[in-house]
């Protein structure tokens, strides 16, 4: 397993900030789409090998500190892989936001 440093964990916070205000700057807008739609067709978290996979991809994309060494990960990424990073980074966008929104209707 990867080591995560306090910097990597800083820097993934600032690019899920960014995310939450609608700026991507590391996926393509068809990437997103095609991912997110994918995802209403996979049951994830229901599959402990995807589980798996998502968690090793997700700390090496985590671990890379230049924005120019992730996007060059995420090249080296399968469909499958990437699709799935997608949709674990844009789980955690979410959940960010619904952590930090005070009032819930």
């Amino acid at each position: 397993m990867v080591d995560l440093t306090y910097d990597c964990l800083e820097q993934m916070d600032n690019l899920i900030l960014q995310s939450a205000k609608g700026i991507h700057l590391l996926f393509e807008k068809h990437d997103i789409i095609d991912a997110l739609n994918d995802g209403h067709n996979k049951k994830d978290e229901a599959d402990l090998e995807k589980l798996k996979k998502i968690q090793e991809v997700l700390y090496k994309f985590i671990s890379l500190r230049q924005y120019s060494e992730k996007k060059d990960f995420l090249k080296s990424l399968s469909r499958d892989e990437y699709s799935l990073l997608i949709r674990a980074y844009f789980k955690i966008v979410e959940n960010s936001m619904l952590s930090k929104d005070k009032v819930r209707h």
